[in-house]
């Protein structure tokens, strides 16, 4: 039967805290790569907000002039028909 002697067991323990140190490093690694991912994609929401306030704005420009034009073609109606009725 062979004996383990104490030598063998520093090797098996040598090779398990070098395992767990690679898996710490790799693990680090991904938590870095997350972090990364993660800011990119709050930079990128934040710019999604300040494009559909932008768009917001531009919707509501174009429904002021909707409505100015509406009032302008309104009033030369009425303009129009004052005209027509005192004018025989």
């Amino acid at each position: 039967m062979p004996t383990v002697t104490e030598n063998d067991l520093q090797e098996l323990k040598d090779l398990i805290n070098h395992r767990f140190d690679e898996l710490d490093h790799h693990v680090q690694a991904l938590d870095h790569r997350l972090s990364l991912y993660v800011t990119k994609t709050d930079e990128r929401l934040e710019a999604i907000k300040e494009n559909l306030a932008d768009l917001k704005k531009q919707s509501d420009k174009q429904d002021n002039r909707l409505w100015v034009l509406i009032s302008a073609m309104f009033m030369a109606l009425i303009g129009l028909l004052f005209k027509i009725s005192l004018n025989p």
